[in-house]
């Protein structure tokens, strides 16, 4: 299992990710199942580090992660929805995180009840991205402040991805920022199944 975790699907990943960055690049096909089939890889390499409880919660929140993908990804409709599944995908990381040592449970709670207060204020899309978004980078700077070095990267990769997202919609760069995202993307989540703590001891 360590040799599939260390080699097998770092290399598999990587193969996607060739494949639909090249895709995206020459507009030869569609790239979009090559992509989700990548995000289907990642969350089944999390579930195969189940052993202990943090790895549950990396499983778990790559469930969410799938569902989200498969809603602004595949489906492209449900955008609030997709974002949603998102903001509960960082709040798993929040939780992860506060477990890990940065904050109390009590700032946890309170941190998720004011998340879901924003987002039920209103459920426009840009909105709930913001609430999403201000929740990622929370995570990010708390994982490098507890010097988790690869949920750190992972997060950070992620935060790129979104800014490519964010720019891609408002017309920004979009001849880099339509693949731009995916570049990011990818490895962000590799990067954070790689993070799980699979035995017993600290989550890298």
């Amino acid at each position: 299992m360590d040799f599939y975790r260390k080699k097998v699907f770092p290399a598999l990943a990587e193969g996607l990710w060739l494949v639909f960055l090249f895709l995206d690049l020459t507009n030869m096909a569609d790239s979009t199942w090559v992509k989700f089939a990548a995000i289907c890889l990642c969350c089944l390499t999390a579930f195969l580090g189940c052993k202990t409880a943090d790895g549950k919660l990396v499983a778990l929140a790559l469930c969410f992660t799938v569902g989200a993908d498969w809603f602004l990804l595949v489906r492209n409709d449900h955008y609030v929805l997709g974002i949603c599944l998102f903001l509960i995908v960082q709040l798993l990381y929040g939780w992860r995180l506060c477990r890990l040592g940065s904050g109390s449970p009590a700032l946890f709670r309170a941190r998720v009840a004011l998340s879901c207060l924003l987002v039920g204020f209103t459920l426009f899309p840009l909105w709930c991205a913001a609430v999403y978004f201000i929740n990622l980078c929370v995570n990010a700077a708390q994982a490098l402040a507890l010097k988790k070095r690869i949920f750190a990267w992972g997060l950070l990769l992620f935060i790129l991805c979104d800014i490519c997202v964010g720019a891609y919609n408002l017309g920004l760069f979009t001849a880099f920022t339509w693949w731009g995202s995916w570049l990011f993307y990818l490895p962000s989540q590799v990067l954070i199944v790689l993070s799980q703590e699979t035995e017993s001891g600290d989550a890298p």
